[in-house]
């Protein structure tokens, strides 16, 4: 008898299914953290040498064409420009995850008071975005999720064109037809952070209108598509031949499967609209990040220019991340292969 109850108890040390299962995941997060990093690391590493003027260009925008060797020479002496390459990037990064981000080309004004704000005003216009976009979306898109019929063949041509027109067309017509005819909206949203509440508003509508047109299409199509699919699995079969009504089907069954992949386009949507605002904050006169971004290219400000990248950068690695984990948690049979 205590033969065999010695072979029914459990070893003590195999850990049980879900003590295993959890270190699992505990140990690829920690890879995909360690992942995220280096890209992170890597994005800066190339920026740095990729931005890097030599020190004569840099010293010539800031002191002038007509600037001595003398004058130079003891401008990169100040910046720190004569030493190596590889020197100033580690001296940069240093100071860099520290939060001291350097100061702009002409060294008259820190970069982190620069770009902070506009990294909110971009925040904010992706934000605002997505808020009215993705419900439009994913409501159209489970309401037609047939397939053929005339509102469908409609609609697909419709976000065809609409995911086809560049963001400066969008936003030139936009800004045309409410702006300058209508006189709804003000044709520039310069106003965001300075104006009163209902102009700052006000000057949200015109470029989010113009990146959500963008955003609607995308979404569309991956809502339909995933809807359509689920509803050809025999759960919803079975569910439907139980008699429950189409809608109800969708929203508690289908629905349910299809936020998988929806994650996914929302979090590329996101960094879309945090990357892809450059060409409508300059249409707009938005102070974001884009607009700030081309200004310090065109005038060889590397440091703020660096700063602005690096932070995408590592927008983009942590959106991609808290995507990877929302859909392991979504999806149980992902769980279980995070080895």
């Amino acid at each position: 008898m205590s033969t065999l109850v010695s072979v029914a108890e459990p070893q003590a040390d195999e850990p049980p299914r879900t003590v295993r299962g959890r270190a699992a995941r505990a140990r690829a997060l920690s890879r995909q953290l360690a992942m995220a990093l280096l890209t992170i690391l890597l994005i800066s590493f190339i920026s740095f040498f990729a931005l890097n003027h030599s020190a004569d260009q840099l010293g010539k925008n800031v002191l002038g064409r007509q600037a001595s060797r003398a004058q130079l020479d003891a401008f990169a002496a100040s910046r720190g420009l004569d030493r190596p390459l590889i020197v100033q990037y580690l001296d940069w990064l240093w100071h860099f995850v520290r939060g001291d981000w350097g100061t702009n080309l002409a060294g008259t004004q820190p970069v982190k008071p620069l770009v902070l704000p506009a990294f909110a005003h971009t925040s904010e216009l992706a934000v605002i975005t997505l808020v009215w976009s993705v419900p439009i979306a994913i409501a159209v898109g489970v309401a037609v999720a047939r397939r053929g019929g005339p509102i469908d063949r409609g609609l697909f041509v419709v976000m065809t064109v609409l995911a086809a027109l560049p963001e400066f067309v969008v936003g030139l017509t936009v800004m045309i037809a409410l702006a300058v005819q209508l006189r709804w909206f003000p044709v520039a949203s310069n106003a965001i952070g300075l104006g009163t509440p209902a102009e700052q508003v006000k000057a949200f509508v015109l470029p989010s209108l113009t990146l959500g047109v963008g955003v609607v299409p995308y979404i569309w199509r991956i809502t339909r598509a995933s809807v359509l699919e689920s509803l050809s699995a025999p759960y919803t079969r079975a569910a439907v031949l139980r008699g429950l009504r189409r809608h109800r089907v969708i929203w508690r069954h289908a629905f349910r499967s299809a936020a998988v992949p929806l994650v996914n386009a929302i979090a590329i949507n996101i960094i879309y609209l945090m990357g892809g605002v450059i060409i409508v904050e300059n249409v707009f006169a938005v102070p974001g990040l884009g607009r700030l971004l081309l200004a310090a290219i065109a005038q060889g400000d590397s440091h703020t220019a660096l700063a602005i990248i690096v932070l995408l950068g590592a927008v983009f690695v942590i959106l991609g991340l808290l995507a990877d984990v929302v859909v392991t948690y979504l999806n149980p049979r992902l769980r279980g292969s995070a080895r």
